[in-house]
């Protein structure tokens, strides 16, 4: 650890600027779903300018994992198996026991916990790092990290709050570009599998009707409504994607259509999802993960928000649109038998002409 390191013995925090970044060991802990995920590229691009004999590891969601696997400043990534951690009291024993003995062995010198809780605060403490960074909040559990930056973390957007957790350090140099890292044989398949159902040259819209929540979805015949639009008007090459529980949505969506679709799937890896999005001239989903990886890939997005506030989580794009009613309700649980508005959602106030009219202005440079 940087010898210039002086603790407070009182509150037990290590005073913000006072470590020297050179060649120490990272850990970044970022432990939420696979939009949230993106933050961690800016993160590390940041780190690594700063001082470029860092090393930094990352411990990551199980299925965001391959979205920075392939990242060439991350020298490893930790995957993090929520479902077996969780699946039992038995279990969770067992699986953090031999994971924790595997992080104490790196001997890493800072942690930084990207997403706060008790599980990541309790493995950051765990792995015997001098150092352990977060943002401060009030609770308890922080007692568990040390050193905490200075400055307001809320109201802005999620990439921004955790760029900006590097000012601790002193790092001014805090621009974000996002990126993910496709190898070539991956691209490849990709492309020769486009290029079976895409003409060249061909307008290509990813279509992307499914959300971690029903309350975040907009209605399955007005994405059709769009989808034919888009045809007639461009002559688009219309693709489908969704999760793996989302094949009868993706089903409904092209028989409402009338049409077959370039390519329908809920089969794709993340990985080759950003691919095909790569390839896309446009991106129209909710507000969902996968409009992330559009926008870390290049992709222009149109992303539709009813319950969260897109200030906070829009995929963060210079070249996207967001569509948001911004209701008295906005921030609500999302849970569908408390929506305050059942007959008249947020999602439903979004209307076809609205979307038409944003995919125009996207697909034809205004």
């Amino acid at each position: 650890m940087n010898p210039q390191i002086v603790r407070n013995e009182k509150a037990m925090t290590i005073p913000q600027n006072k470590i020297q970044l050179s060649r120490q060991k990272i850990l970044i802990v970022k432990l939420q779903y696979v939009g949230d995920t993106m933050s961690v590229v800016p993160v590390v691009a940041a780190l690594k300018r700063h001082a470029p004999g860092l090393t930094v590891d990352v411990l990551i969601h199980k299925e965001c994992a391959e979205l920075i696997a392939h990242h060439s400043d991350i020298r490893k990534v930790w995957v993090y198996d929520r479902d077996q951690a969780k699946k039992s009291f038995f279990s969770t024993i067992t699986y953090h026991l031999p994971l924790i003995a595997k992080l104490r062995r790196e001997k890493f010198d800072i942690v930084i916990a990207l997403t706060q809780g008790e599980r990541p605060f309790f493995l950051s403490l765990a792995t015997g790092a001098p150092v352990r960074l977060t943002y401060r909040i009030a609770s308890v559990i922080t007692r568990m990290m040390n050193a905490i930056p200075e400055g307001k973390t809320t109201r802005r957007h999620f990439i921004e709050v955790d760029v900006d957790i590097l000012r601790y350090f002193g790092i001014e140099n805090r621009e974000v570009n996002l990126m993910i890292p496709i190898p070539e044989e991956v691209r490849a398949r990709i492309l020769k599998r486009l290029a079976l159902v895409i003409s060249p040259g061909q307008t290509t819209v990813a279509i992307h009707p499914g959300a971690r929540k029903k309350t975040r979805q907009w209605k399955p015949e007005r994405f059709a409504q769009i989808t034919a639009r888009l045809r007639d008007r461009y002559g688009a090459a219309i693709v489908l994607l969704g999760g793996a529980d989302e094949q009868g949505l993706l089903d409904d969506i092209e028989r409402l259509m009338g049409f077959p679709a370039a390519l329908k799937s809920s089969s794709l890896s993340l990985l080759d999802m950003a691919a095909v999005f790569a390839e896309c001239r446009l991106f129209i989903g909710n507000d969902s993960g996968p409009g992330h990886i559009a926008a870390a890939v290049g992709c222009p997005t149109l992303s539709l928000f009813g319950p969260n506030y897109p200030v906070l989580c829009r995929p963060y794009s210079a070249s996207g649109e967001v569509i948001f009613k911004n209701l008295d309700c906005c921030g609500c649980r999302q849970e569908e038998h408390l929506c305050v508005r059942p007959d008249d959602t947020c999602m439903d106030l979004i209307s076809v002409d609205e979307v038409w009219s944003a995919a125009q202005k996207i697909l034809e440079g205004k």
